[in-house]
């Protein structure tokens, strides 16, 4: 009887022990999964791209937080000599918005790594806003992938995407989306403080129907040079020259490879990184093929990265 009594305190004393060791790794494999979920939900920041330099760039990119949030502010003015003009020049009657608008854009982003983001983007764009306001425009909703990176000392950024057509001079024709891949390349000029780059843009556009003779200049696809030149003042001014040389296939014609110019104009501006994440650039626009005041107009563009 005594051995049957030891033996079963024995039992029960190793059982114990058992189900309180199970219960402790139990407990501590609950805190660490609540802890990598944590981790998983905070909103983490990841470190800067030090690849990346260009204050413009820097700003593009977006914060460093895993998720956040992106406004642009834009305005696009009249001419200089007549203030009260309702509409930009348009010398090739291209397919567009060439109206006087005040608009901005908020974004949603998501950060994978120190390098890209993918983000989703959409806002709104008042209509000859000084003029009683006519309309307001849904800007294009969108959706982007961005990398940036530095090769053989050249900064860039690519940025895939599609567009959402909204805007009624575009959805008039028969538009409702088109493709798109951005890249920005900028490359330092060694210590003089100047740099020289490009902003290049590929579309390619969505139609619901044939093309018809209303639609005019319509185009299937096009391509866009944006070759500048930048001084830097200091990390955060600059002086930016640059050009913009377009180039596009027009639906109306079946050759799918015929290549139109539109009339190159140049921008004149400066541009001032309040801080990393806030970028403000005002400049001048004007057509050097038709270079009087009367073609000159007033605008400004602005990014702000939050969170």
């Amino acid at each position: 009887m005594n051995k049957f009594l030891l033996c079963s305190s024995l039992i029960f004393s190793v059982c114990a022990q058992a189900q309180t060791s199970s219960s402790h790794v139990s407990g501590t494999e609950n805190i660490a999964n609540r802890s990598v979920l944590s981790d998983e939900i905070k909103n983490k920041t990841f470190q800067e791209n030090t690849e990346i330099t260009d204050a413009k760039l820097k700003a593009d990119a977006g914060s460093l937080s895993r998720y956040s949030l992106k406004f642009n502010f834009t305005y696009n003015g009249p001419t200089l000599t007549d203030l009260s003009e309702k509409d930009q020049p348009n010398p090739d009657g291209s397919i567009g918005s060439f109206q006087t608008s005040l608009g901005g854009s908020i974004g949603a982003r998501y950060r994978i790594n120190s390098k890209s983001t993918v983000g989703i983007s959409t806002g709104l764009k008042s209509i000859h806003p000084f003029h009683g306001a006519e309309r307001t425009d849904l800007s294009n909703p969108s959706l982007t992938y961005d990398y940036s990176s530095r090769i053989a000392g050249i900064q860039m950024k690519n940025s895939p995407g599609f567009v959402l057509r909204t805007v009624p001079d575009f959805t008039k024709v028969g538009q409702y989306g088109m493709l798109l891949d951005n890249h920005s390349l900028v490359y330092d000029l060694g210590p003089s403080g100047f740099s020289i780059g490009t902003d290049m843009a590929v579309g390619y556009f969505l139609y619901n129907r044939e093309y018809q003779t209303a639609d005019g200049k319509a185009a299937r696809y096009s391509f866009e040079f944006n070759p500048n030149l930048k001084y830097n003042f200091s990390d955060k001014l600059s002086f930016v020259f640059s050009s913009n040389i377009s180039l596009w296939n027009p639906r109306g014609r079946s050759d799918q490879f015929a290549l139109l110019n539109k009339s190159i104009n140049q921008k004149l501006g400066l541009g001032y990184a309040y801080q990393r994440d806030i970028y403000i650039n005002p400049f001048l626009t004007f057509y050097p093929q038709h270079l009087t005041w009367s073609g000159v107009t007033l605008n400004l563009t602005t990014i702000f990265s939050v969170f």
